[in-house]
């Protein structure tokens, strides 16, 4: 009834926004282009642009074919973009408009490639259009030149400082990254993605499928290791992406030094119940990191489940010794009921538990913006440092 997720059209959008001089068209209502672009722009503070063929009544009944040709050409020519994205959302799925006959009919007439993702909001959610959106990018792959080694992150949609640290550590390592899908990422580094000797699944819900196909189709392995967010999760990640490409893992006095730091803040933090309100994706590190700085997860509520969630979060829980309340894919209420009842001093979550935090009086870290620092030793200290400080308070 209160879902705390939303629907495949957001998931296909945020990944082609990724995408350098990428344009998405929604060929749908103008509601969907504005709310989704307002949401974006709140959350990123920049300046987002999203088109739409803005269909109204009577093309839900005759139909939109032509605008969105229109559109198309003048998106084109308006903008000059190297990549379109054109999106179905909820109104042109449900009445089955031929896009693949609109793209065959301007596909030679254009100077931008076109992408079509089905992305009707009721045919799934965010990290179903996440993931179709990289299953169609991969038809975009070039078949390899060479296999140097370097890797691909695949569903790292996130930027700012968490890929800029990221970066900077496979620059420490010397591995080079071929691509990164889609934050920042240009058409020729997506035609290029298959002369990488690795994958990294960044999202287990969105990304295990796409580098499962690009195993099969360019016979390149990956791994789906816990995000690097506290100081035991980013040694595990970079330690098992160095073993596989055979590099020495040149980081270790960084996370001595590190580990260092972390225990500083136990002595305030310890035995501080929390609440992790987030996608699996992010929970299950943070679940980790929490218990590392001494403080106790009461509650533990994971959203987009992946195909190995399962076995991560109760890996995380046996190995830290902790017995959270764990809710998977709850609902708002669900979620609420049990704050109530558990009484957490501290909420690590997004933007959704603002309300959450209001009316219960119980602080909360937003770790969800993209403009937060949340990975490798330094975002471990960044995020202790911002708990510190808000529990003071």
């Amino acid at each position: 009834m209160e879902p705390v997720k939303t629907c495949k059209l957001f998931g296909a959008i945020r990944a082609v926004l990724g995408i350098k001089n990428a344009i998405p068209i929604i060929h749908g209502p103008v509601g969907c282009s504005y709310h989704t672009q307002y949401l974006l722009s709140l959350r990123s503070a920049r300046n987002i642009r999203i088109l739409t063929t803005a269909m109204e009544q009577e093309d839900v009944v005759f139909g939109a074919e032509d605008k969105l040709e229109a559109v198309i050409r003048k998106a084109d020519d308006n903008y000059h973009p190297s990549l379109i994205a054109i999106l179905t959302s909820c109104a042109s799925s449900i009445i089955g408009e031929d896009v693949e006959r609109v793209v065959k009919t301007v596909n030679d007439q254009i100077n931008a490639k076109i992408l079509v993702v089905n992305a009707g909001g009721f045919e799934g959610n965010q990290t179903d259009g996440y993931r179709d959106c990289l299953l169609a990018l991969i038809d975009l792959m070039e078949d390899p030149m060479s296999r140097e080694p370097s890797l691909n992150l695949v569903a790292q949609f996130r930027g700012g400082p968490d890929l800029e640290t990221l970066i900077n550590y496979f620059n420490k390592l010397e591995i080079p990254i071929n691509c990164v899908l889609t934050s920042g990422v240009n058409l020729k580094q997506i035609n290029n993605a298959s002369n990488a000797s690795l994958n990294v699944s960044m999202c287990e819900a969105s990304g295990l499928v796409p580098c499962q196909i690009m195993e099969k189709k360019f016979q390149i392995p990956f791994l789906h290791p816990i995000l690097p967010m506290g100081i035991n999760a980013t040694s595990n990640f970079f330690r098992s992406i160095c073993k596989v490409l055979c590099v020495e893992y040149g980081i270790a006095h960084l996370e001595e030094r590190y580990k260092k730091i972390i225990s500083s803040y136990s002595t305030f933090l310890s035995g501080k119940k929390v609440a992790i309100v987030a996608g699996s994706t992010r929970a299950i590190p943070l679940t980790e990191f929490v218990s590392e700085l001494g403080m106790e997860p009461v509650l533990v509520c994971l959203d987009l489940l992946g195909q190995f969630t399962n076995r991560k979060i109760r890996e995380v829980v046996e190995n830290n010794h902790i017995e959270p309340v764990i809710l998977k894919e709850a609902d708002y209420q669900d979620i609420h009921d049990q704050m109530v009842i558990l009484r957490p001093e501290f909420i690590l979550g997004g933007m959704h538990e603002f309300n959450l935090s209001r009316e219960l009086e119980i602080p909360l870290l937003d770790v969800m913006h993209g403009q937060e620092l949340t990975m490798g030793f330094e975002g471990a200290v960044a995020m202790a440092e911002n708990i510190k400080k808000i529990l003071k308070h």
